[in-house]
């Protein structure tokens, strides 16, 4: 998992390996929706990987944004992206 800690926010990536998965525009738009809708983030998309940069608050420390983000891609509509530094299927 790649997950960098900068002041006050975080970047994490998620990365395409399946190339039947959906594209990562459509993957990001899923992925945002099963996150909180109050984490302020910013956004990349590659061909093949997507970086939010969430900003970290009371409520959304390091540790709980990565759980978020690891959870959320466990989700069937996001079956074929997984974290980047992760192996397939962690």
């Amino acid at each position: 998992m790649t997950v960098e800690r900068h002041a006050g926010y975080v970047d994490v990536e998620a990365v395409r390996d399946d190339g039947r998965a959906p594209a990562a525009a459509t993957t990001l738009v899923r992925l945002l929706a099963l996150l909180p809708g109050h984490w302020a983030c910013t956004e990349a998309v590659g061909l093949d990987w997507i970086r939010l940069r969430i900003v970290l608050g009371p409520h959304a420390g390091e540790s709980a944004v990565r759980e978020a983000v690891r959870t959320a891609l466990t989700d069937p509509a996001l079956r074929g992206w997984r974290l980047a530094g992760t192996g397939p299927g962690g």
